[in-house]
């Protein structure tokens, strides 16, 4: 039986997800509707492994657990993101003997009215992008192919068969998503889009809230967003992870 706590945070959850929709049809008709195209057919596929998830699976990963507070899990968070960039160096050497294929460059056919404006591209790229990437695959996609397969997502499973092939699937799927939707050419970027995914997902399951692999996400894309898109002076942490 859910509690009215619990379907009031659902809502919120979806309600969300709801918002993130309106933004895409916005940048669809206003800034790249390539890029608006995309991201409405994730943030539908989110929606709808809500619905499954809430009605088949065990929804074990909330998008705010009440069991950690805000300031740990900005801490996770910007612990992952050190993480995050000590594995670019990992991601550079792999490169260099691992065969990628080579990422597609973002094309758009036309260029609206908002298709230059820094601000909108920060809040696309370094906000929107992150969390319904983070929320479509990490949370709520983890969640129900955990429920599928039948195994509890925690800490203490990390290492269970089941959870590693479902963590390896959702990475590739996540770095699959970048030959498609991101201007990124480099092996050792796409490498490390797999890595984040890899450390996203481990701090999901540990914690069993979405919020760390959020910030992580956040984190990752607007520090590179703010240099590559002019909102402030350039900042050159992680340029190759924008829309990562």
């Amino acid at each position: 039986m859910v509690s009215i706590r619990e379907r009031k945070v659902l809502l919120v959850e979806l309600g969300i997800v709801a918002i993130i929709s309106y933004w895409w049809f916005f940048i669809q008709t206003n800034v790249n509707p390539v890029l608006g195209n995309i991201y409405t057919n994730i943030t539908i596929g989110a929606a709808i492994f809500f619905f499954a998830d809430y009605l088949f699976g065990t929804k074990s990963i909330k998008l705010i657990n009440p069991k950690n507070s805000w300031g740990k899990v900005f801490l996770i968070g910007i612990v992952a993101y050190i993480i995050l960039l000590a594995s670019s160096q990992i991601a550079t050497i792999f490169s260099e003997v691992v065969p990628v294929t080579e990422l597609l460059k973002l094309l758009a056919s036309s260029a609206p009215v908002f298709s230059q404006s820094p601000v909108i591209n920060f809040l696309t790229f370094g906000v929107m992008i992150a969390y319904i990437e983070t929320y479509a695959l990490f949370v709520i996609g983890f969640d129900l192919l955990a429920s599928i397969f039948n195994v509890q997502i925690n800490k203490n499973n990390l290492l269970n068969p089941k959870m590693i092939l479902i963590m390896l699937g959702i990475a590739f799927v996540f770095m699959l998503l970048h030959v498609t939707a991101k201007g990124i050419d480099s092996e050792a970027a796409l490498i490390l889009v797999f890595l984040m995914a890899i450390i996203s997902l481990v701090t999901v399951a540990i914690y069993q809230d979405a919020r760390p692999a959020i910030i992580l996400h956040i984190l990752a894309n607007s520090i590179a967003s703010t240099a590559l898109f002019s909102v402030s002076p350039a900042i050159n942490f992680l340029p190759l992870l924008v829309g990562g």
